[in-house]
């Protein structure tokens, strides 16, 4: 295993741990906790994918994920759904 990619699952861990331990502390969070979770845990992932292809389609449907996230999370405040 390489160092970087060492280094990616020991963040990933270090932020999975930090969300588990604010869900437990604030259920209210869970729901956030699960979701960067499950980004995190897809992120990582791209780090051990060999295919040059699958690499670009992966990280283009997560960028997309991420800016439609960001616009879903925009209009919902300017409603006022959400503070």
């Amino acid at each position: 295993m390489s160092a970087l990619r060492l280094l990616f699952v020991a963040a990933a861990a270090f932020y999975v741990v930090v969300f588990i331990a604010q869900a437990a502390r604030n259920w209210s969070v869970a729901d956030q906790a699960l979701v960067g979770t499950v980004l995190l845990v897809a992120v990582t992932a791209l780090t051990w994918v060999r295919d040059e292809l699958t690499l670009k389609r992966a990280e283009m449907v997560l960028l997309w994920v991420m800016v439609l996230g960001f616009l879903v999370y925009a209009t919902a405040h300017a409603l006022g759904m959400i503070a």
